[in-house]
């Protein structure tokens, strides 16, 4: 991989997004779809991202994702969904930052409440005290913010103090073989009294009907994960039932 090379994925649009639906678990709809990063020419899009968050080109491939997300979202799932956005704590903390995201969804007609942007912990956050200030200004403008795969970043617990995010979502760790191990259930009970009282939760990962049942009894209102949904182009998704 080279510099050239992401500069010419980003240019050309050498990539396309595809989405994975959220559940409201309690009522069994969809409450919006996350937007994931897909390129033929690089199969793990986290390496592409690491590769470019190396060389400082980290902020052009987020914007391009985010655009191209906020153009599909626009031709099939507008009206009362939201759509969920990987993000960089660097380009957050970007100048431009705001005023782009605010002028591309007001270029789509999408509101900004319907939007969500997660907070990708795999950067190290050096500044936390110019991004909450970045981060306080988009809630100012209508904004969700969430911190992505908490409880696996080494920094979850440290950004949860200095930011004060609309939604968490919680690893896939914490979803996996749910139904079959005690512990695990008490220890998302814990982060769910935890957590809960004053952010949205979404648990991640979920693979399974028992699973899913289990983080259901014990009071988790949405989830994300194959069981619903692999992700796919949006116009290809088949919602089901998450009864």
């Amino acid at each position: 991989m080279n510099i050239d090379l992401i500069k010419k994925i980003i240019k050309e649009q050498f990539f396309t997004n595809f989405f994975q639906p959220i559940y409201h678990l309690v009522n069994q709809k969809v409450l919006g779809y996350e937007s994931l990063f897909r390129c033929t020419l690089v199969k793990n899009p986290e390496h592409l991202f690491n590769y470019a968050l190396q060389h400082g080109l980290v902020h052009e491939l987020d914007t391009a994702s985010i655009t191209n997300s906020l153009r599909e979202f626009k031709k099939y799932h507008s009206h009362h969904l939201f759509l969920s956005l990987n993000v960089y704590p660097s380009t957050i903390s970007m100048s431009f930052f705001t005023q782009f995201l605010e002028e591309l969804v007001n270029s789509f007609s999408i509101p900004s409440r319907q939007i969500v942007l997660e907070i990708n912990e795999s950067e190290r956050l050096t500044n936390l005290d110019k991004l909450s200030k970045s981060i306080c200004l988009l809630q100012e403008k209508g904004f969700l913010i969430a911190l992505d795969d908490f409880g696996k970043g080494e920094y979850s617990f440290h950004s949860l103090t200095e930011i004060n995010p609309d939604i968490i979502k919680l690893d896939r760790c914490f979803a996996k073989n749910l139904a079959n191990d005690p512990k695990k259930q008490e220890t998302l009970l814990y982060a769910l009294n935890l957590l809960g009282e004053s952010n949205k939760i979404i648990l991640e990962g979920i693979e399974t009907e028992e699973d899913m049942r289990c983080a259901k009894s014990l009071g988790v209102s949405y989830g994300q994960g194959y069981y619903f949904a692999k992700p796919l182009p949006l116009h290809m998704i088949n919602v089901h039932s998450a009864t």
